[in-house]
């Protein structure tokens, strides 16, 4: 009796979260005809449009709101950020100081162009993939959605748990990119009064690119274009964060691992089968 109670409290919850977030459970489906019947895709409306933005503009206006609400104060996030960066030492993990002089000493003018993508190309990503799943593939848009949101509250923890400084601001070697900046498409992303410099740990512009990235190769049917998307453009954000410094390699590394266990995290919600209402209230 007390198991039935339990398991119909547990399916109930898994229902509403499911609902929360606009998955389809499995098993959810009609049988018979409806079930057989190809699936038609998701119409866009300016109901479904404004609903969305509504949704994704609170969600990161309060992940932004809660970042500068979370910021480290004094030596804190320095010292944190020059022990990460011992640690990645001590792996022999410490690349960033030979990559960013290769740039800098033979590339220069490429490292305006990191710049302009750290700034803008992340942002570009990012809208861009939502808007186009939202269109082409809806099931792909919502798992994108709240893999971000659910990444985000992560995020939330580490940035009060851990608030660590970008690796330009410490003293281990790091030029700041931005220093040379020559434009202003390079300036807007000097930090501002709205910019929390002592979340750095994880980053999210890996992340949350790389969300991007494996959500958009499931709205591709050839195996190319899936393998360049899920490859190249994670690596591009990779290296720009890195080049820049405005992370470290573990930065980058814990924020695509926070992603893409929240990414299982929605696919575990969406696969959960579905209870009928009957037999939720069997015991």
């Amino acid at each position: 009796m007390v198991d039935g109670s339990i398991d119909d409290k547990t399916g109930g919850t898994l229902m509403a979260v499911r609902r929360l977030l606009g998955l389809k459970a499995k098993g959810s489906r009609a049988k018979g005809a409806e079930q057989s019947a190809p699936a038609m895709p998701d119409r866009v409306t300016p109901r479904s449009v404004s609903r969305e933005l509504l949704l994704l503009g609170v969600a990161f206006g309060a992940y932004y709101a809660v970042r500068l609400v979370v910021r480290g104060s004094g030596l804190e996030p320095m010292l944190h950020s020059i022990k990460l960066f011992r640690f990645e030492d001590s792996l022999h993990l410490d690349w960033e100081i030979a990559l960013q002089r290769v740039f800098l000493d033979q590339l220069d003018w490429l490292v305006h162009v990191l710049n302009f993508v750290y700034a803008w190309g992340y942002w570009l990503v990012l809208l861009g993939s939502l808007a186009y799943l939202f269109v082409r593939r809806r099931s792909a848009y919502r798992w994108l959605r709240n893999a971000i949101i659910i990444s985000g509250m992560a995020g939330f923890l580490v940035f009060a748990s851990f608030p660590c400084a970008p690796p330009r601001l410490a003293p281990v070697g790091i030029v700041d990119t931005m220093e040379m900046s020559s434009s202003i498409f390079e300036e807007v992303a000097r930090p501002s009064a709205l910019t929390n410099e002592n979340a750095a740990m994880p980053s999210f512009h890996f992340g949350w690119t790389l969300l991007c990235a494996v959500c958009l190769a499931t709205a591709f049917r050839r195996r190319i274009c899936k393998a360049v998307t899920v490859v190249l453009v994670p690596a591009i954000m990779g290296l720009t964060i890195i080049v820049t410094g405005n992370h470290y390699l573990l930065d980058a590394v814990a924020g695509g691992a926070i992603c893409l266990v929240a990414l299982a995290i929605v696919a575990l919600l969406s696969r959960w089968p579905a209870r009928k209402p009957c037999e939720l209230q069997r015991v």
